[in-house]
């Protein structure tokens, strides 16, 4: 790791009330005594006021800077922080000045990195401040919350040492045959099968995660004219899309967002599906039919002040594959009586004009998706963990129901399960390559 110290501004790079600029590393002090006049004892973490100056001793701002002593920083190294009006020239020649006096501009996501090289968190709390910094909703904050506080870190440990224990015991039966009692190869296939199910389990999170955190895609269909556009806008809060009485209207998807109950939902309203000699709605339609295929969930809209058509019951069969909401629209106009669970079993009736049943329908969209119970204790695995419990789980997938074959060979089994236990290390950092994580930390934004 280097040993030298980084600067860069720990705040966006444009006008505000107040900025910080972070330094960090062995030099971060003596950089700082030489644009501040420190008292001569310089107590850690308190804040001083005063004038920050350039190389010429000239005022470039009034503001406080703090002092973070190794190894009791974010960084675990000696950390510096300028608090500074937020004007983008000031920050910038304090930036210089800095670099100036033997600073380096950091690279991104350098300063966690450096946390994560001296200890202070593992690889899944320094993801966790990316996806913390990146959430787009109050739960998938939470969620990177849970993850920073090291919850994901304390149940990868726990099936950690489960495999570990594994290996010390059979380590003990082949170094002291004498001393130690043999090991019933049925209770190590016990002890791996408990293993497999807390895998399974959190590998089963990573789907409810991705949803959690960049959104639920959401796509509204049926035929022109029965108020997808109306239910759209219903749902967002405001007239997003064009209502016209006129079929076709919407030659193109629409996409807007919105949050349901803290979830992200990125809401699409799609083109009427039918048959048209109009080679513009045409296009329209076939893009419909690829954001029914992308989507998550999708909504079949009807109108329910008129009777089904066979063109409703055709649209229907085309998405029946993604188990659509069927969602009767205009309750407001419909007929006394004038259900349709002959034709669909289970119904959510709205009107988009007087917001009736809008409640239901985002609970239902919820309930498919199940995100409905608290998540706030949840956590979520990302992808690259997703991939490494995927080739753990294949391990011990292989060794199960191959066990009685190592009854004869403990040392070959021993090895195997610590290939296992080698793959968990991964997740949170204590091995891996510098590639992995230059592809990690490449990710995160300046100053962080």
């Amino acid at each position: 790791m280097n040993k030298d110290t980084i600067v860069a501004n720990a705040t966006p790079l444009m006008p505000s009330a107040v900025s910080i600029i972070r330094l960090s590393g062995k030099d971060a002090l003596n950089i700082a005594k030489n644009m501040f006049n420190f008292p001569e004892e310089i107590k850690p973490r308190k804040a001083y006021f005063g004038k920050i100056l350039d190389r010429n001793k000239e005022t470039i701002d009034e503001g406080l800077v703090l002092y973070f002593k190794a190894p009791n920083s974010f960084t675990g190294e000696d950390v510096i922080e300028f608090q500074t009006h937020g004007s983008v020239p000031v920050v910038k020649k304090i930036i210089n000045e800095a670099i100036n006096f033997g600073a380096r501009f950091a690279e991104p996501g350098e300063f966690t990195k450096r946390a994560f090289l001296n200890g202070k968190i593992d690889l899944t709390q320094a993801e966790a401040i990316a996806q913390l910094i990146d959430a787009k909703s109050e739960k998938a904050s939470k969620v990177a919350v849970n993850i920073l506080e090291g919850k994901l870190s304390k149940q990868i440990n726990e099936i950690r040492t489960n495999l570990i224990n594994l290996v010390s015991l059979i380590e003990a039966e082949i170094n002291f045959p004498e001393d130690v009692e043999e090991i019933e190869i049925s209770q190590l296939k016990k002890e791996l099968e408990k293993v497999k199910i807390r895998i399974e389990k959190l590998m089963s999170t990573y789907k409810k995660g991705q949803i959690v955190q960049e959104g639920i895609k959401l796509a509204i269909v049926g035929k022109p004219n029965v108020g997808k556009s109306s239910l759209f806008n219903a749902l967002i809060g405001y007239e997003r899309a064009i209502v016209s009485d006129f079929e076709g209207t919407t030659r193109d998807f629409i996409e807007e967002s919105l949050v349901i109950q803290g979830i992200p939902v990125k809401l699409l309203d799609t083109a009427g599906i039918r048959k048209t000699e109009n080679k513009v709605e045409e296009i329209g339609i076939q893009k419909t039919k690829e954001v029914v295929d992308s989507a998550d969930i999708v909504l079949f809209v009807f109108d329910s002040s008129q009777e089904i058509t066979k063109e409703d019951l055709e649209i229907y069969e085309t998405v029946k594959y993604k188990n659509p909401i069927v969602v009767g629209n205009k309750y407001d106009l419909a007929l006394v009586n004038n259900f349709k669970k002959d034709y669909f079993k289970d119904i959510i009736y709205v009107s988009s004009k007087t917001s009736y049943g809008l409640k239901n329908l985002e609970e239902e969209i919820l309930k498919r998706l199940q995100l409905l119970e608290d998540t706030d204790n949840e956590i979520y695995i990302n992808f690259r963990h997703y991939k490494i419990l995927e080739k753990s789980l294949e391990k011990i997938n292989q060794l199960i129901p191959n066990i009685e074959n190592y009854i004869d060979m403990k040392e070959i089994l021993m090895l195997e399960i610590q290939e296992i236990e080698s793959y968990l290390q991964e997740i949170i950092g204590i091995i891996g390559t510098e590639d992995i994580l230059g592809n990690i930390f490449s990710n995160f934004c300046i100053g962080k």
